[in-house]
């Protein structure tokens, strides 16, 4: 029986972790993980961003594999201390994880290889940003170059928003060092797509698509947050889109890294906005998303640490197995999320909901035999079922029976198409 170390504490780990524990071959244990993992797998209070204690624990723990969640880790470079050490791990390399961790390297990138993008300049001063808009013309996306929790990107629509942006990145340092360069963008407008693929280093093979919603409220209102809900698959992703997206997206992002001597090993998640039905990448993400995973997992058939093998060996399947049907997450938020919020909320009523709903944890943990919140995105409900409408109903219909004070979440998911 394998070991498997499982790196995070949100809703995407406990997805990881859930769907490895399906194939009921294998010890699992996730760092630090969260309540809702910790019925699946053991855990330990470890800073995944200290490299030196996790070797600890996979030498103490006997790991024959990690995986890695989030992509803070990757991009400082877990993947390769890991194999310098001689230990499995799957997950780009440090140079490869720069297709998240900075925006300008991934923009020249997919201009270096042809792959479809909005038009963009990298400006690192006001003045810089203000020549570019001249050139790119209103409305404009502003992106902070390096990993900025979700949160570096700002949408302009006005001068007037302009100047109090500029300054949030450059007066006010909201976003560190990761906003004192940032990629300068042409404003595409369209429906929108993710696209997950798993990598080997020469191929890649697609286990899903989806469709996250940003928005904190109902009809897309409110701040962008870490993602309210997802579906999928997404509604969008006909056979001749998704060929498309392999052939103008996928491979010459997979043959441009070789190219570079980066081999991509991992999972690349793109983000596309579908316009004319072309699709253009507006990110790269070196890991599964969160809350895609939560509803691309459960309709993935071939076992996942089956298709992980494969990736690391070199040999990924042309396709994979996947459910027929739809499935539909809705995340549970703690008020005031994505702003200050409070944590240690009690939450009960999990026993009541039907069985074919299923929960994952994001921001909870264990207080004295109690659930509690422990973070602003605390429950994803999800359900499967024959269409969108369809899981979108049985999770609406179970939701009421959570008790939860103080939370909120939206009444649209899967009802509308996010923007």
């Amino acid at each position: 029986m394998a070991k498997i170390l499982i790196l995070g504490s949100g809703g995407r780990e406990h997805a990881l972790v859930w769907s490895l524990a399906q194939e009921q071959s294998h010890d699992l244990v996730c760092v630090p993980g969260n309540a809702g993992t910790a019925d699946l797998a053991a855990s330990a209070a470890v800073d995944i961003n200290n490299h030196k204690a996790l070797l600890k624990v996979v030498e103490n723990e006997c790991i024959d594999l990690t995986i890695v969640g989030p992509e803070v880790p990757l991009a400082a470079g877990i993947v390769d201390r890991f194999q310098a050490e001689g230990r499995r791990i799957f997950g780009p390399s440090q140079a490869a994880a720069q297709l998240e961790s900075s925006k300008l390297y991934a923009r020249d990138f997919m201009r270096e290889t042809g792959i479809p993008l909005p038009d963009y300049r990298a400006c690192r001063s006001k003045a810089e940003v203000q020549a570019a808009v001249q050139d790119l013309s209103l409305p404009i996306v502003l992106k902070a170059d390096g990993l900025a929790a979700g949160k570096g990107v700002i949408i302009c629509e006005t001068e007037e928003a302009l100047t109090p942006a500029l300054e949030q990145y450059f007066d006010q340092r909201a976003f560190g060092e990761a906003g004192l360069a940032l990629s300068v963008e042409q404003c595409l407008s369209g429906p929108e797509m993710s696209v997950f693929a798993l990598c080997d280093g020469e191929n890649f093979v697609i286990i899903g698509t989806a469709q996250d919603y940003k928005r904190a409220y109902d009809g897309d209102q409110g701040p962008n947050t870490g993602g309210m809900g997802s579906i999928a698959p997404s509604p969008l992703a006909t056979p001749e889109l998704v060929t498309e997206i392999a052939e103008t997206v996928l491979k010459p992002a997979v043959d441009g890294m070789k190219s570079r001597g980066h081999p991509y090993v991992g999972c690349l998640y793109a983000g596309l906005m579908i316009i004319d039905g072309k699709p253009y990448v507006i990110e790269f993400n070196v890991r599964m998303g969160d809350p895609e995973s939560q509803v691309v997992l459960p309709l993935l058939e071939t076992p996942l640490s089956e298709l992980i093998e494969q990736a690391l060996s070199g040999n990924l399947p042309d396709s994979v197995d996947t459910q027929p049907g739809a499935a539909v997450c809705v995340v549970l938020a703690s008020e005031g999320y994505p702003g200050p919020y409070e944590k240690g909320k009690p939450i009960g009523g999990l026993e009541n909901l039907d069985g074919d709903i299923t929960v994952f944890h994001a921001g909870t943990a264990d207080r004295d035999g109690q659930l509690v919140s422990a973070g602003g995105r605390v429950l994803n409900v999800v359900g499967v079922g024959e269409t969108i409408p369809d899981a979108a109903g049985r999770v609406y219909e179970n939701i009421p029976r959570i008790d939860f004070p103080g939370s909120f979440y939206r009444k649209d998911i899967g009802s509308i198409n996010a923007a």
